[in-house]
């Protein structure tokens, strides 16, 4: 590494360390002055005479003063002649060494640099006035970065109760497991007995991206067993059985050799229903987020850019201060972009892999960036930044009844709901069932090669969620204690038009259409996650689903009815288009919905919904919400299929139609108006951008209300397949 003469005379240790106050006789024993800036409370280092000399200076090979210009050049045009003869500083700003102009104005920033130290090869006291991080190795599989994913597993298995399953970490081993074998033995399959002891296994969770090389199937599963070479693996696969090794454990389960690849057999739906056993009960999982596909593998090099100086430490006697002999070295990288920190990637839009990331006490992910640890007490970083919320802070925060545990991670509110859930009254239906919409939330515009297995890919979570709430009946998709607010679902930016892509395409998802998961790859949403004042209208009859695997529930289902009786009316069409003609008469619902589904149709109204057709649609009351001053009522809009059962017509689902409307007369105080505003606050946090155009629909519905009141509707049971 070049520098010039100036860079190498950069004294952090007196600018990091040493207060200037209690250490003058430093000044006089480095090379490049540590001065109190005039503007800053902080001491800073004088490095050259102007932005000029720095370009000179990077022409002559100096690494740090590259950095420098390529920043003073990335800003915006700087008229030379201002910043000609400004001195170009560095300085400590909180958890960053800062280089910048050095003006009449203060510290004028050009780049900021993070310091790193070799792993253990610098011990600096806690009061620090700088987080000092761990320097990275290049490459991601060599036996540094391997040794350090091998601690934080140890760490975690000996000192964090919460993360220990049972027997830390040992459990039954599945049905199959890779043996991953040494430097003298080839990985191999094994069936373990089934009266076995238990072991520890890891977990993989990745990408396919298409048909890996080697797979489980009938033909292949000799030489499995037999053993197989490491190099006859694909990328992903060959890089886990190296980290499985590092972690000094003997199995690995990967589910392209531990499960017969072939598609709906008896194997490949057993061992599907079992994944909150397997990525459960995994002692740590795998996950490749960055790999697209098998091929590409996780363990390689990184873009890491460090400039080692020298650290010099002062050593004081009674008599002397002097430099101690032995120079160490410490690295500036330039300041890391947090978005490296995000565990964002192709692993991320993979349906299956949802699940697989939370169902976990332990995830070792590996990112193009950077190793990141993951546990039920926090996250650490490779980069040695971490983050580990206090046991106290968790409790404290959730114990004060205001709802924050709402903001942590989807992670970490999957594995404090158990405990959350023992803190609320028997009462709390909304609170009880609030985090498995928001799962519906993250996981329903996810990727699958196949949508049909949309509900299977799920089942783990669903199968854990169930134990937690007093193994409520699961419905694909649905809770039956939750069904009425259950199947007020809509796709994200639009309640009646239902939104379709490429990826819905008939690969046998026979979900029925009160399933949100009829709904394709759309962020599906339910607004009603947290509203516990309101009075259902309708009542749930029956629930019946057609289960592909009879012994599974939480599978997927070739069909399903939902038998509801409540007020009801029947609509001849969905749209008119005469709706903006005031002269028009026609009633005041049916020009609310047309409105909606004209604004709701980007690609113009599909003639289905104008044409004339007697009892086609219907309009179902399902929900009444409180307080009466924000009038609220939710309906199911539904489709008539021709058919009916035992003389109860039978219709599929459409969308879902919101009225609302504030009615100021009721407000009494300005109190009340106060909280109306509150709430509407609340709720367009909720809602997002998107929810722009229904707020403003809301406040056209009084004459929907009033016709509503003047003319109630009848209760019929119905049946929605």
């Amino acid at each position: 590494m070049v520098l010039c003469s100036v860079c190498r005379s950069i004294d952090l240790y007196s600018l990091l360390l040493l207060p200037l106050e209690e250490h003058p006789e430093i000044r006089s024993l480095h090379k490049a002055e540590v001065y109190q800036h005039s503007k800053e409370d902080e001491p800073y280092i004088k490095l050259h005479y102007d932005i000029f000399k720095v370009r000179n200076s990077a022409d002559g090979g100096c690494e740090l003063c590259r950095v420098i210009f390529s920043a003073f050049e990335g800003r915006e045009v700087v008229d030379e002649e201002i910043v000609k003869g400004l001195p170009i500083i560095l300085s400590k700003q909180n958890d960053e060494i800062i280089v910048g102009f050095d003006s009449s104005e203060g510290l004028i920033k050009l780049c900021g640099f993070d310091v790193y130290v070799k792993q253990d090869s610098l011990h600096i006291q806690e009061s620090a006035p700088l987080i000092f991080l761990r320097e990275m190795n290049k490459d991601s599989g060599s036996q540094s970065s391997l040794t350090l994913a091998a601690g934080w597993l140890t760490d975690c298995v000996d000192n964090h109760a919460d993360c220990s399953t049972s027997m830390l970490g040992c459990q039954k081993l599945p049905s199959r497991v890779l043996n991953v074998g040494d430097e003298t033995r080839n990985p191999f399959l094994v069936e373990p007995a089934a009266d076995g002891g238990l072991e520890k296994w890891v977990a993989l969770s990745y990408c396919w991206g298409g048909e890996p090389s080697m797979k489980l199937t009938e033909d292949t599963m000799g030489t499995l067993k037999q053993g197989v070479s490491l190099n006859r693996f694909d990328p992903t696969i060959r890089d886990a059985i190296l980290v499985t090794r590092a972690l000094r454990i003997t199995y690995l389960w990967i589910d392209a050799l531990c499960i017969l690849q072939d598609y709906d057999s008896k194997d490949w739906h057993e061992q599907s229903s079992k994944m909150n056993e397997i990525y459960g009960g995994s002692t740590v999982t795998i996950v490749a987020v960055d790999s697209s596909s098998v091929m590409q593998g996780f363990l390689e090099e990184r873009e890491l850019h460090y400039i080692a100086l020298e650290w010099l430490p002062y050593k004081k006697s009674p008599n002397e201060s002097h430099r101690c002999a032995d120079a160490q070295q410490i690295y500036l990288s330039p300041s890391w972009n947090s978005r490296k920190d995000g565990i964002v990637g192709p692993w991320t839009t993979r349906g299956w892999t949802m699940q697989e990331g939370l169902l976990p006490d332990r995830l070792l992910f590996y990112t193009s960036h950077q190793m990141i640890w993951k546990c039920c007490t926090g996250l650490k970083y490779e980069r040695g930044v971490t983050f580990e919320p206090s046991e106290e802070v968790v409790r404290g925060i959730t114990e004060d009844g205001d709802g924050t545990i709402w903001s942590f991670d989807t992670f970490t509110k999957f594995k404090l709901l158990p405990w959350y859930l023992q803190l609320l009254p028997e009462q709390s239906i909304a609170e009880k069932y609030r985090l498995w919409y928001e799962l519906v939330k993250d996981y329903s515009p996810r990727h699958f090669r196949y949508v049909r297995d949309r509900l299977i890919a799920i089942s783990g979570l669903a199968k854990i969620f169930g134990d937690l709430i007093g193994n409520d009946e699961y419905v694909a998709g649905l809770w039956k204690g939750d069904m009425v607010r259950g199947l007020l679902w809509h796709v994200s930016g639009v309640n009646l038009i239902p939104a379709k892509s490429a990826e819905d395409s008939t690969d046998g998802n026979m979900a029925p259409s009160w399933s949100w998961t009829s709904a394709g790859v759309n962020v599906v949403i339910n607004d009603h996650i947290d509203q516990s004042s309101f009075r259902a209208l309708s009542t749930v009859e029956g629930v019946e689903v057609d289960l592909v695997d009879p012994s599974n529930p939480f599978g997927a289902v070739n069909g399903g009815s939902v038998t509801i009786t409540g007020p009801l009316a029947r609509l001849s069409r969905l749209y008119n288009k005469e709706w903006r003609c005031k002269e028009t008469l026609m009633p005041a619902l049916e020009r609310h919905i047309s409105k909606v589904v004209e604004e709701e149709s980007i690609r113009g109204v599909e003639e289905v919904y104008s044409f004339p057709s007697d009892g086609r649609y219907a309009a179902l009351q399902v929900l009444q919400h409180f307080p009466s001053m924000d009038r609220r009522l939710d309906l199911l809009i539904l489709e008539a299929t021709g058919g009916n059962s035992k003389c109860i017509p039978i219709y599929r689902r459409v969308g879902v139609l919101t009225l609302r409307h504030f009615d100021q007369r009721l407000v009494a105080s300005p109190s009340l108006r106060d909280a109306y505003e509150r709430s509407k606050h609340s709720l367009r946090s909720r809602l997002g951008p998107e929810s722009s155009r229904r707020r403003v629909r809301w406040t056209q519905c009084k004459e929907v209300f009033l016709e509503l009141a003047a003319e109630p509707w009848l209760r019929q049971t119905v049946i929605i397949v």
